[in-house]
């Protein structure tokens, strides 16, 4: 890879808010990619690998996502999204914690993993929406398109080290531990929104005069451009992307594996995306709707 295309694949890093904002997610990713390990590992551990738990699970955390991220979104063009990240990872960090700590006092019961779960998904029912869009806010809407795909390789680097870190912590310490390194994790993305200059965000002010989630899906099918593609991803998203329940099943069930090689096989799954995130990297511009 010549100079040139080293300096284009990481354009938007020239942005310090946005270096800030990718080493605090580097961070957090890396622990909320170990709390998932440790969450599944501990359900079916606690209820003899039953796959009617790990999915009750699952849907608790992210039905919220599904049903309620319309009106996070709406409270991400109202207020200041700086303030709602902080907050939304403080509260994240708050109920990791708290987690790990009954598992190690052994007070845990699955009900309150249950609730655990679904607290988790109404926090990120707010925080997705709202990261996602600052992104734009960091960088602007000419690096956007390098930012997106930096964005999805960091992802892809902390979906790798997370979850291999996290079976090795597993066999050595147990759950709870994990989960508290999980919670203070969320720690790095918030002080680095702390350090960030709110003077060079690329934004409108938030206000209380902003469009609606009504004017939102209106819009949304005006635009054959942009129902597409969220048609595409929603069945992708409904009909293909069930490993977090299936994968722990077959190193669980079927494989009869330990918790280090769970985490590998996480890990492995986030390899070729990470491949495509950086290869991403290299568009100067937005991708045409035929690629």
């Amino acid at each position: 890879m010549t100079a040139s295309t080293t300096a284009r694949a990481f354009a938007s890093l020239r942005v310090r808010n946005f270096r800030l904002f990718v080493l605090g997610q580097i961070v957090s990713v890396m622990g909320t990619w170990m709390m998932v390990v440790a969450q599944d590992w501990l359900v079916l551990g606690m209820t003899g690998d039953s796959g009617t738990a790990l999915s009750t699970v699952t849907a608790l955390q992210f039905a919220p996502v599904l049903l309620l991220t319309l009106y996070g979104g709406r409270l991400a063009d109202r207020f200041d999204k700086r303030r709602l990240l902080t907050l939304a990872n403080l509260v994240s960090g708050v109920l990791a914690l708290v987690l790990g700590t009954l598992v190690l006092t052994g007070t845990v019961r699955l009900w309150s993993v249950y609730g655990f779960a679904l607290a988790l998904g109404l926090v990120n029912a707010v925080e997705i929406p709202a990261r996602m869009s600052f992104v734009g806010e960091l960088v602007g809407a000419e690096l956007l398109p390098n930012a997106s795909s930096l964005s999805a390789a960091y992802f892809s680097v902390a979906r790798i080290v997370g979850p291999a870190g996290a079976g090795l912590l597993i066999g050595f310490l147990g759950t709870g531990w994990v989960m508290l390194v999980n919670g203070v994790s969320y720690l790095a993305t918030v002080v680095a929104l702390r350090l960030m200059d709110p003077t060079r965000l690329r934004g409108a002010a938030p206000g209380r005069d902003r469009a609606g989630v009504v004017d939102g899906l209106r819009y949304v099918a005006r635009r054959p451009d942009v129902l597409v593609p969220l048609a595409l991803v929603a069945a992708v998203a409904v009909s293909g992307m069930n490993f977090q329940l299936t994968l722990p099943l077959l190193a669980k069930t079927v494989f009869h594996s330990d918790a280090a090689a769970f985490g590998l096989v996480t890990a492995a799954f986030a390899a070729g995306s990470l491949v495509a995130a950086f290869t991403g990297t290299l568009r100067r511009g937005r991708p045409r709707s035929a690629w």
